[in-house]
């Protein structure tokens, strides 16, 4: 990743592809992180004097230039005395919650906040206007500081349970990679994360509106119904749910019906970081039926066994799921 793509992602100037591309960068590796955490910590002392919306370009060659002339004597005494270290304390201090991926962003960022959850985790959010959001893991929110414009707009990568304040005057959107979601104030589950095959938005409460991105006319659901959009086939399709099992993964439940083993084993993936092999062909199109309820990794695969087809077994830190 250059550099420069990474000022532009500070800066809160890129597209949603490629900040979804940053965002994986960092993620991957704790030295990706480390690396960003000591760049932007630079980038905001370097640009104390000028904060300015000027273009991405001339902003990186600016600071490029003090990099290489070694900074400015001001830039010195001021950032290396007093930002510099804060930004190094709080970036490689323990931190007790390690769902969390240190951004600074939080910190210095006058536009936007970026909150993320690692495998497992999870976070509730307060937007600006009051409205909260449970983060599911292995996800990523995007919001502004405060919502300005006549909408109130976040992007979701991942999986989040939103609660939203009514307010008539500015609609709340939500965009993913595929569809976006538009409501007044109701609450809403949308599951959207990358490997998976659909993106799924299903009503608690209230009414929500989903676009297909490039097809005006919306699909407008009612209270236990599912938006599912099918990524391959670019289409959505409603069917009708128990709302209360969608947002279950909230009391650290996850609930199956009917579901393919291969997004059973994506959703495990996520809440207990073990890697999932699907080694018979018959298993790939085997759909599983069941709950469960805050178990551990050994009791899930031992309620798997015992209540499906599938045999397992644990080879170099993967689960290897074989058919009886």
């Amino acid at each position: 990743m250059q550099e420069k793509d990474l000022i532009k992602y500070i800066k809160g100037d890129t597209s949603p592809d490629e900040k979804k591309s940053v965002i994986e960068w960092i993620k991957k590796d704790s030295e990706h992180q480390k690396q960003f955490n000591l760049l932007k910590a630079e980038y905001v002392a370097s640009t104390l004097d000028s904060l300015s919306d000027m273009d991405v370009n001339v902003q990186y060659q600016r600071f490029s230039s003090r990099k290489s002339k070694k900074r400015r004597y001001y830039y010195a005494a001021i950032a290396a005395s007093i930002i510099v270290p804060f930004i190094s304390w709080y970036m490689f201090t323990s931190f007790p919650d390690n769902n969390l991926i240190v951004d600074t962003t939080e910190i210095f960022s006058t536009t936007t906040k970026h909150v993320t959850t690692s495998h497992g985790g999870y976070k509730t959010v307060v937007l600006p206007d009051g409205s909260t959001i449970v983060l599911n893991a292995n996800s990523s929110l995007t919001y502004p500081n405060t919502f300005t414009d006549s909408i109130r707009k976040v992007t979701l990568i991942g999986e989040a349970f939103f609660d939203i304040k009514r307010d008539v005057t500015k609609p709340f959107i939500v965009t993913t990679d595929h569809i976006n979601i538009r409501v007044l104030g109701t609450s809403f589950n949308v599951k959207s994360y990358p490997k998976d095959e659909k993106i799924e938005t299903t009503l608690v409460t209230g009414k929500v509106e989903v676009f297909q991105q490039q097809i005006e006319k919306p699909i407008v659901l009612e209270p236990s119904q599912r938006a599912v959009f099918d990524k391959e086939k670019s289409n959505i399709k409603v069917d009708r749910v128990d709302s209360k099992n969608i947002v279950a993964w909230q009391e650290g439940k996850l609930i199956f019906d009917k579901t393919p083993l291969k997004q059973v084993v994506l959703d495990l993936n996520r809440k207990y970081n073990v890697e999932f092999v699907i080694k018979s062909d018959s298993l790939l199109q085997y759909k599983y039926t069941g709950e469960f309820d805050n178990l551990t990794l050994k009791e899930v695969l031992e309620l798997l066994k015992m209540s499906s087809p599938i045999n397992y077994k644990n080879v170099n830190n993967k689960v290897m799921l074989n058919s009886e």
